[in-house]
Formats: C-alpha cells, sequence, structure tokens
C-alpha cells in the first residue's frame, strides 16, 4: 500500500479492535518514549534538546519496527522550553531521567492556594519549581524565551506527524482536543505531590474536597465542557479520546468514589452518550476499580493495563477492548522466540481477530534494556503477518 492508502486502513484497525468489529489483523502500537532515543544510538541529553535528532529519531523507530501508530512523537519531557528557567521536575542524565517530587503547595499553605489558586502558582509555586525563580535571576526576556521555544516546539510537532502520514502512513492516534484532567490527580502530580496529598486525605478530607473543586477550574470543566461540544466519532483518529491516570495508585477504594471517580464517570458517561471511544492508560495497577468499568457500552473503553494480567482483565471487563499485554521485560530479558509466542498467546487468548484487542507494550518502553531490537522487529513482523 502506498503512505496515503495506509493512513485510512490503519486507522480502521485501530476502530475496529476498539469495537470489537473483525480488523484485517491485531494493530501493533508503539508505546516507546525514551528508549527510541537509546536505540537510535543518542544519548537522552541529546536527543530531548535537538528536533533534528529526534526527528531522525523517530523517523528509524518506523523504519526499523514498522508500527501501525506510534503513542509517543518525543513531546513527553518537553525539557528545552524549561531549561531557560534554570530547570524544571526533570533531570535529564545520558541514560535516564529523573523526576523530583517536590511540592508546590505544603498543607500549610493550601487554605492561600485555594483563595487564589492562579496567583499562588506564579508567587509561590514557581520559586519552588524553577531555580530562577527562587533566586531572583528571572527576567521577562527569559520569559519570553520560553514563549519562543513553545513556537519552535510546536513547529516540530506539527512537522513530524506530517512527516509520519504523509511518507510512513501513520495515522492520528487520538483525536482529542481539549484535554480533561482530575482536579485530584493535579494535585497529586503536580501541586502537592504523593507525601502531602496522602496526609492530606487522611487529616483534612474536607479541605481535600475543596481543593479538587478549585483545582478543576483549571483543566476539568473546561474539558468537559469540549467533550460536551465534540458530536461524535472521529473516524479519522485511532480513538476518540485519551485518559491517562496516576493518582489511583494512592487511593483506596472509599478514596477513588470521593476524589476521582465523579470526574472520572464524566468524562466516560459522555463517551457513552456519544459512542466515542477512549484508551485508558491507568499505571500501576487498575484491579480494585474494574467493576467501575464493567457497565459501559462494549467498545467505547480500551484498557491499558500496566500492571494487570491482560487476561484476567478480559474476564472481568468482557465490554472493554484491551491494549497492550507484551511486557518490557520480556522483550528486553527473553529470546524472539518467547516475544513471538506472547504476542500469539495474547491475540489467540484475547480473541484479538475478532476484535477488542490491540498489540502494545504494557510499559512505557523508558530504558535502554526495556526491549531488544531484535525481538520487537520479531514481534512486528509477525503481527503484521499473522491471522490466525
Amino acid at each position: 500500500m502506498t503512505s496515503k492508502e495506509l493512513v485510512p486502513y490503519r486507522t480502521k484497525l485501530f476502530r475496529d479492535a476498539a469495537t470489537f468489529n473483525k480488523p484485517d489483523r491485531v494493530p501493533h502500537l508503539s508505546f516507546f518514549v525514551t528508549w527510541k532515543i537509546l536505540d537510535g544510538g543518542y544519548t537522552l541529553t541529546e536527543g530531548l534538546r535537538d528536533y533534528d535528532i529526534m526527528t531522525k529519531v523517530i523517523r528509524e523507530h518506523q523504519e526499523k519496527y514498522n508500527f501501525d501508530a506510534i503513542f509517543e512523537l518525543g513531546v513527553r519531557n518537553i525539557v528545552r522550553l524549561v531549561d531557560h528557567l534554570g530547570g524544571g521536575t526533570y533531570i535529564v542524565r545520558d541514560d535516564a531521567i529523573e523526576y523530583k517530587d517536590n511540592a508546590l503547595v505544603e498543607l500549610d499553605e493550601l487554605d492561600e492556594y485555594m483563595e487564589d489558586p492562579t496567583k499562588f502558582i506564579w508567587e509561590k509555586g514557581m520559586c519552588k519549581k524553577y531555580p530562577s525563580w527562587v533566586d531572583g535571576t528571572i527576567s521577562v526576556a527569559d520569559l519570553q524565551k520560553c514563549f519562543d521555544e513553545q513556537k519552535i516546539f510546536l513547529g516540530y510537532y506539527k512537522n513530524i506527524q506530517k512527516i509520519l502520514k504523509t511518507e510512513y502512513g501513520l495515522p492520528t492516534f487520538t483525536a482529542q482536543s481539549v484535554p480533561c484532567y482530575p482536579g485530584i490527580d493535579f494535585l497529586f502530580n503536580s501541586l502537592l505531590g504523593i507525601k502531602n496529598l496522602s496526609v492530606a486525605m487522611r487529616r483534612m478530607p474536607e479541605k481535600v474536597d475543596r481543593a479538587v473543586a478549585v483545582t478543576n477550574e483549571f483543566f476539568q470543566v473546561p474539558g468537559v465542557a469540549a467533550l460536551k461540544k465534540r458530536k461524535g466519532p472521529n473516524p479519522k483518529a485511532c480513538y476518540d479520546y485519551d485518559i491517562a491516570l496516576l493518582v489511583h495508585t494512592i487511593l483506596n477504594v472509599k478514596q477513588f468514589d470521593r476524589w476521582l471517580w465523579p470526574d472520572l464517570k464524566d468524562e466516560l458517561d459522555l463517551l457513552n452518550e456519544k459512542n466515542m471511544t477512549t484508551r485508558l492508560f491507568m499505571e500501576g495497577s487498575s484491579k480494585p476499580f474494574w467493576d467501575h468499568f464493567a457497565d459501559y457500552k462494549k467498545g467505547i473503553i480500551t484498557m491499558h493495563p500496566e500492571a494487570n494480567d491482560p487476561f484476567e482483565m478480559r474476564k472481568a471487563l468482557p465490554n472493554c477492548a484491551i491494549l497492550g499485554g507484551m511486557p518490557v521485560e520480556l522483550l528486553g530479558r527473553g529470546t524472539a522466540e518467547e516475544c513471538v509466542e506472547r504476542a500469539k498467546a495474547l491475540v489467540d487468548g484475547l480473541g484479538g481477530l475478532d476484535g477488542g484487542f490491540v498489540l502494545c507494550q504494557d510499559k512505557m518502553g523508558t530504558f535502554k534494556n526495556d526491549a531488544d531490537p531484535a525481538n520487537l522487529k520479531a514481534v512486528s513482523e509477525f503481527i503484521v503477518g499473522y491471522r490466525g
């Protein structure tokens, strides 16, 4: 097929898999992030700061492994922008990225944050995140450099999308434009941090209620409003929507029901009403919350399990498609034969040729040992030709 013909063909593979219609074959998604930079022979320091290198990396990634879509296009770690502020949350090493879990809002500052969150973030939160805010060296020129860098990044992103579509026949993965972001997840990831949120939920739950409501005004409320305006499925994208969550990893079911489920349910109910598909990626284990997803229409939710058995998930959630199943540990340390055997077992065991399954890595490919190139190539060649 030509690149022009491959785009609708691959899009249909994903949409058929998501909605349990028989696809021509099982689609294969790349969930590799920084691994592809290392696989390309570059350090992370080089790859994350040079968009020409990143473009070359993504080209070679597709040329070597022939995926049906690539989830991450060099947008997850935009370090060049925050370099102008002296660096931020990420510490980039040549072979790994470290994440600093520093709280921008301390517990004794929660009332002040809720009174005027925008003012607090600009005047106090930024001082805790960026060194130049702390030592007073930040200038208007530095901020302008950030804005200019954002324009450069957006130009790169638009260009790599065009290259993948026109030269390699890769479709747009998700049609989502304005994302939702539940307040409790924002508090966990960016504002309170793991320790402070854990303490707050136990000692001051009513304040967490208010903090979630205040924080929802940033992303969740406008995201839901935008979703309400969507008319329905977008056949030009693999999925209509994408949801990624992390805070549930520290929540019990009671806390989940109080602080995360109401906002997540708002999204899922709208998607269900509009017959729109979504990938739902819940890092770690999502098993304690599976029953929350059991009543949605078949073909709305595609679960992407990171730390759960996909076969067990299929039994518990027959209404949900499954994306994933290929352990990075096996890709990195197993043999090519073992990896192909696993891929075949997933397709056969999950009924993938009848729809409801997309082959993908279970975790974001991050480190050098997350995949052996020979293993990944063997899996890619197998899945393209396997039809039972």
